[in-house]
């Protein structure tokens, strides 16, 4: 046997004059608002452009006649009657589905077809596999019991802002066989499919009664929406209602997600959404587990959120009279066991403070403004079956702007009447003397203020109250805290103190050399000062003190080339005996030069000169050496080279050595050139003296040839070689009589281009 509260038929508040009926209506349904953004959308499956509460959708419903007669007669049925829709989206996109399935419901806000019907559609009902942008269900809730028009848009956000479980909203416009029946606020439905973008869920159960709670008495009020019959996990959940206190707080984390709990009650408790599962109606709300076993509490019905009514403004621990004194007066189990364990009721506690930041971060005035500025004029001022006043719907809207702030004063000023909780404290930092240790403490309670106190052994340290604090020599092998208080006005301080740390004053080590030996590099001595010691320091080069070394650093010089070298030093540190050490020596290696950079300037012809590109500092030295196909070219020892008949058709390439007393040398040699023929410079033109005299002689001065030039020569008569008239004098013959002779002299040199040259031509005679 059932015990509790049916919900009552308020019928008689909502029956209006408008009978439906299947002649059109004088009414003209709303064209849909067109408005096209993204501002609002949530999640990324299919419908997600649809449950945007700044767009409208057309809803136009065709029942036949016995649907209609079946649902004026028996309201309360859950059997689903048979009709068509067609629904035409915001961006014009008209989808047509027949033979659906429509419910009424609700239970306060029920009514008959007469008035307006809040409703439910499946479109499955009687299609297997039918559905609209990937839903199969919708559930279109008439707002007669919202003159906002905007409570549910407001109210789901902030509970899916808070990571719990909540439906997404649109607005609808809903004609029912060619009657308007108004503005409807589109509520997606929670279904398995809905629940899947969430978790994995098992079962889902709906509750039924008023006062429909997780106890046993209330056990027979809850639906199963979704998966079978099997309640193992739910009478685990009941069986945990008869305990308290710490063992309750035990036994109710393993059958519930208590995390989503609390953030849904504290939700629930700022929102003041007196019609929910946390106050004493415990009304409008699902459960579902999901393959965990554990439970959340899913919101549903919020058109009595944010209530104007002061004695509706729930209490921050539900404490106090109900409102409208309903029923027993009892707060839900989940509630009651929270606030009085003392850890639940700091996470309560603590939850409603993230609602009031994560309301500020939601901006839900300037929502409420978008929304109405689509909504009011387009529809409210439309609607034939509610409140079309939009002067009055604003009136309620504007309501959102002054309870927020109310609710966070009031919020401020419960906050004010309880004693500060410790705050969360860790300490950072290194645990040696002269070290920073920071403490990084917080406090969800914003009423409340922090002060600092760093503990010696547990006492406190003078002028230590900021929030970092540096060790000195007085902290040396002692335990160093801190203590962190949450303040408020005429209330005890909370107190959370760090887990104290050690300060080491580690005594330094002996000498040591860190680093190369080597010429011209740095070689750093240790140990090094700190604030508890000084240290003295003493170079050596092969058992002798260097003059003038005496700093942690030393740099070896070139007479220092394959040399000991080694480091004395003197530590004087609180606390310990002076000690003076010495550290291994090590062997001076020689320095390093850098390798430098060469290239070769000037044309690679035979006869042409070449010269080094390289860059040589002081006091390096640099060496030459010219190289013919990779070998050394005698002679080849100086920057600059003239390429001869030997390097014609070879590879020059130039080797640079850098040397420095005390240092490596460093050689680089350059990308080798290819020569190419040279030109020869001296080039004379013969001269032709004597008589050009039939058996006269006439003779040719060569002139001044380079040196190593091959010379041919060839008398020419008219241009024809001559025969056998190869060398520098010619006899003329008869048949040199009128003829023009010409002397051609051929040059030759092994690498350089053949020149061939010819005399001015003479007559002769």
């Amino acid at each position: 046997m059932r015990i509790g509260f049916r919900k009552p038929l308020l019928s008689t508040l909502l029956v209006l004059a408008l009978a439906v009926s299947a002649t059109p209506s004088t009414a003209l349904a709303q064209p849909v608002s067109g408005i096209s953004t993204t501002i609002y959308n949530e999640g990324t499956d299919v419908a997600a452009p649809f449950y945007n509460p700044v767009v409208v959708s057309n809803i136009n419903l065709t029942l036949p006649q016995q649907s209609v007669d079946t649902l004026n007669n028996d309201p309360f049925t859950k059997v689903y009657q048979t009709a068509n829709i067609r629904i035409t989206t915001a961006d014009g996109v008209i989808t047509t589905l027949n033979n659906i399935g429509v419910r009424l419901k609700g239970q306060a806000s029920r009514t008959n077809l007469y008035g307006k019907a809040p409703l439910k559609l499946k479109f499955d009902a009687f299609v297997k596999g039918q559905k609209f942008m990937g839903l199969t269900r919708m559930t279109l809730n008439s707002m007669i019991q919202d003159p906002s028009f905007i409570r549910e848009d407001a109210a789901y956000r902030i509970y899916r802002a808070m990571g719990l479980v909540a439906p997404r909203t649109t607005y609808s416009w809903v004609t029912l066989n060619n009657a308007d029946f108004g503005l409807y606020m589109n509520v997606e439905s929670i279904d398995s499919q809905m629940l899947k973008r969430w978790l994995n869920p098992v079962h889902l159960y709906s509750s039924d009664c008023y006062l429909a709670d997780l106890t046993y008495y209330q056990r027979d009020c809850f639906d199963t929406n979704y998966g079978d019959n099997d309640r193992t996990n739910f009478n685990a959940a009941v069986a945990v209602s008869v305990l308290d206190g710490a063992t309750w707080w035990t036994e109710v984390n393993k059958v519930a997600h208590m995390d989503q709990i609390i953030n849904l009650m504290a939700t629930d408790l700022y929102t003041s959404n007196w019609d929910g599962y946390t106050d004493v109606v415990q009304n409008n709300y699902y459960i579902v587990f999901d393959d965990t076993g554990k439970l959340r509490i899913i919101p549903w019905g919020q058109d009595q959120a944010f209530p104007m009514q002061e004695d509706a403004q729930l209490d921050f621990l539900g404490r106090g009279p109900a409102f409208r004194d309903f029923g027993n007066q009892e707060r839900s189990v989940m509630l009651r066991k929270c606030v009085a364990y003392a850890p639940c009721q700091s996470q309560l506690v603590k939850a409603q403070v993230a609602v009031k930041d994560k309301v500020a971060t939601l901006n839900i005035p300037g929502f409420k403004n978008k929304v109405a500025s689509v909504i009011n004029n387009a529809y409210i001022s439309k609607e034939t079956r509610s409140n079309p006043d939009v002067s009055s719907a604003a009136y309620w809207q504007n309501w959102l702007d002054q309870f927020f702030p109310m609710r966070t004063a009031a919020l401020t000023a419960f906050l004010n009447t309880r004693n500060p909780e410790a705050p969360a404290l860790s300490m950072n930092g290194p645990s040696t003397i002269g070290s920073t240790l920071v403490a990084e403490a917080s406090t969800w309670d914003y009423t409340a203020t922090l002060s600092y106190q760093w503990l010696r052994n547990g006492q406190s340290i003078s002028n230590a109250t900021g929030t970092s604090y540096v060790t000195t020599l007085a902290d040396a092998n002692t335990l160093i805290s801190v203590r962190v208080r949450a303040n408020k006005t005429s209330k005890t301080p909370a107190t959370s103190t760090s887990i104290a740390v050690l300060v080491n004053n580690p005594r330094l080590p002996s000498a040591s050399l860190t680093g190369e030996a080597r010429v011209g590099v740095p070689l750093v001595g240790g140990p090094l000062a700190d604030s508890t010691a000084t240290v003295t320091y003493k170079w050596f080069i092969d058992g002798s003190a260097i003059s003038g070394a005496t700093g942690s650093t030393y740099t070896p010089l070139p007479e220092d080339n394959k040399k000991s070298i080694s480091l004395l030093t003197t530590v004087t540190q609180i606390g310990y005996t002076v000690a003076v050490s010495s550290s291994p020596a090590k062997i001076v290696e020689s320095g390093i030069i850098a390798k430098p950079t060469v290239s070769v300037l000037g044309t690679a012809k035979t006869g042409s000169k070449l010269s080094a590109q390289v860059a040589v500092t002081a006091p390096n030295s640099a060496s030459y050496q010219w190289l013919r196909n990779g070998k050394a070219i005698s002679g080849g020892t100086k920057s600059t080279y003239t390429l001869t008949s030997a390097d014609y058709k070879t590879s020059i390439a130039l080797r640079v050595t850098l040397s420095r007393v005390g240092y490596e040398n460093a050689v680089t040699t350059s990308n080798a050139v290819k020569v190419t023929l040279g030109e020869l410079l001296k080039t004379s033109e013969p001269v032709l003296s004597g008589t050009p005299r039939v058996n006269s002689t006439i003779t040719a001065r060569i002139g001044s040839w380079d040196s190593g030039v091959k010379l041919s020569y060839q008398w020419l008569r008219d241009g024809v070689n001559i025969p056998n008239a190869t060398r520098t004098s010619y006899r003329l013959t008869i048949k040199d009589r009128k003829a023009e002779l010409t002397l051609r002299v051929r040059a030759t040199k092994t690498g350089f281009e053949t020149v061939t040259i010819d005399s001015r031509t003479v007559i002769g005679r």
